[in-house]
Formats: structure tokens, sequence, C-alpha cells
């Protein structure tokens, strides 16, 4: 049985698909069978003990049901993360709300940039009272500029990380919160070192540690659970809108799972802020180990790291260049065949 259970994991999409892969379609047929079987929408008296008591080959075609649903929608989860990411091009009406969404979120970054520079002026008088009311204008102004400033460094700001990027293109915001801390996470954890991830991402990874790689998957897949049951539980609010006819407990339904939709969306937040991280730290131990496995000389200084990173960097995310025309100056760093390997010193396990 445990042989037969690896292989029927491996066929179902590998280390990646998990039982939080049908959880998020779980919960939502659970909850719209519930309902029906249990007559609430009928308008009459729920009767609870009606689901306990359904037919158990019933109950196991539904679970059959929602592991191959959730199989079929595997391939999916990434295309469902990007359009809560608010990646809403190739249609004309996603593209206004795209934009209309976009200049909300750049709207707050610079009210938040305004507020976190409000100082409160000292008061002329000397009397108690005035003091004591001073101390607490000011101890007000400043949970509202530290709220100010831990807003800004939810956004993405600075330049394309992209040598080759138009000039003035400092504007990378998303039209959805989420998107924003990914992609500030994303361009924060490379630019540093003059590195874009979405160009060097698939010669970095394999070069991760196993315990990077292991928590880097965590996080990928605790950020597709999160997401999906948000749309799971958004789809649940509008299945149970017509329980708002009841006028009774069941009424308050739909505003349940609309507070765990917004939960869920808060908590895809918090994971992607840890995700963001994450990626900082595969740049911070790895990226030598990239180089190191493109037979690249490793810079002395980070000036000059810097430097032919932007290089590599704009080589990568033009896969027409020619290596001889784009790599101008660069040494390879062949190491000794009679020595043992002196590559990177933690592999990947290649689950990423």
């Amino acid at each position: 049985m445990s042989g037969l259970s690896q292989a029927a994991g491996k066929a179902l999409g590998g280390a990646r698909f998990t039982v939080v892969s049908v959880l998020p379609v779980a919960v939502l047929a659970g909850y719209v069978t519930a309902l029906v079987t249990s007559g609430a929408y009928a308008g009459d008296a729920v009767h609870l003990a009606h689901v306990v008591k359904q037919d158990p080959t019933w109950l196991a075609l539904a679970a059959f049901g929602c592991l191959l649903v959730g199989l079929l929608l595997r391939p999916f989860q990434v295309a469902l993360v990007q359009i809560l990411e608010g990646y809403w091009q190739g249609r004309a009406v996603p593209e206004v709300a795209a934009a209309f969404a976009t200049e909300r979120h750049r709207r707050r970054l610079h009210t938040a940039v305004v507020v976190s520079d409000i100082a409160v002026p000292d008061a002329s008088g000397t009397d108690f009272a005035d003091v004591v009311d001073l101390a607490r204008r000011r101890s007000r102004a400043a949970r509202i500029a530290a709220r100010a400033e831990n807003r800004m460094l939810r956004y993405p700001t600075g330049p394309h990380p992209i040598p080759s990027a138009a000039e003035g293109d400092d504007d990378r915001l998303m039209p959805t919160m989420l998107g924003n801390i990914l992609r500030e996470g994303e361009d924060t954890s490379g630019r540093r070192y003059g590195l874009d991830l979405a160009s060097v991402s698939h010669r970095l990874y394999p070069q991760l540690s196993p315990k990077l790689t292991t928590a880097v998957n965590q996080q990928l897949d605790l950020l597709d659970t999160t997401c999906a049951l948000s749309v799971c539980f958004a789809l649940a609010t509008l299945a149970g809108a017509p329980l708002l006819g009841r006028l009774d407990a069941w009424s308050l339904a739909p505003f349940v799972t609309a507070l765990l939709s917004v939960a869920a969306y808060r908590g895809s937040m918090r994971v992607a802020a840890d995700h963001g991280e994450l990626l900082a730290a595969a740049f911070d131990l790895h990226r030598f180990d990239m180089l190191t496995a493109l037979h690249l000389k490793l810079p002395s200084t980070p000036a000059e790291e810097y430097e032919w990173n932007r290089v590599l960097t704009e080589f990568f995310a033009s896969p027409k260049t020619l290596a001889k025309d784009e790599l101008l100056g660069v040494a390879y760093d062949h190491p000794d065949p009679s020595c043992p390997a002196s590559g990177a010193t933690g592999q990947g396990d290649g689950s990423a």
C-alpha cells in the first residue's frame, strides 16, 4: 500500500500535489452539497442530519470527484494566483478595471508618502494640559506615520530590474495588493545585486540548498492554497446568496463566507511577504553558486559584481542575443578536471 500511494502521488502531479490541492474544491463542494441536502434553499427548516445520513457510496463518489477536479484544476493554480495578482491583460474590460485599480494603489502610495512626512509642530505654551495634548498628538502622528511607512514598504518602487528597460520605468504598481507585495519581493530580492528574478530564476533555483528549496515549495503551496480558498469562499458567498431571503440565522452564512474569503486573501498577502524574504535569501546565499554553475569568474568586489550581474541579466532577458556580442569581457572559469567538483555546495532537490 505504501508503494501504491507513492505511485499514485507521482501520477497525480508529483510532490507539489498534496491534500491542499483538493481542499478548496472539497470545501466548496461540501458547502453547496450541505445547503442542498439540508433543505436550506427550499426555505423550510434546515435538517443537518440529512447531510450525515447520505449514502456512503455517494460520499465516496463525491470524494473521488473532488480529487479529480483538483487534479484537473492544478495546472490552472498558477493562472489563478496571477489573476489575483492583477495580470488582467488581453481583454478591454479587465484592462480598464486594472487601470482604475492601479490608479487607486498609486493614490494610496502617494498618500502614504505624504502622511509619513507629517510632523506635529511644537506648542508655544507651557501649560500642563497643552504639554499633554502635544504628547498625545505626537504619539498619534507617530503611529500614523509608522503605518504609512509599512504600507510604502509593500509597494514596488525603484527602476525596472532589467538594464535595457525604458528609462523612467519607475511605476511598477499592480492592480491588487497581492500583486504589489509579490512584485516588490521579486524586484528587491535580486535588484540589490543587479539581477532580475524573472530572467535568472531558472538558473538560480537548481542551485538552492535542499532546506531552502523545501521552504520555497512550502510557501508556494501555501500561497496557492490561500488564493484558491479565497476564490472558493467567494464562490460560496454567491452560492449562499439565496439564503438572504430566509431572514433567519442561515442568512448570516453568506456574510461568514465573505469574511472567510477576505481572511484567506489577507493570509495570501502575508505568505507573499514571507515568500519575498525567501527569495532575498536565495540570492544572498546562492547567487555565486549560480555563477559557478555557469562557469563564470566570481567577482572580487560588490561594484564589480553589480556591473557584471546587470550585463548577465540583460543577456538572459534577451534569448535571441548572442553571447559573443553581449558578454564582452566576460572571463570563464572552468574547474580543474583533476580536482573534485567544487560547484554549489547544496543542490536543490529538483522539486521546485
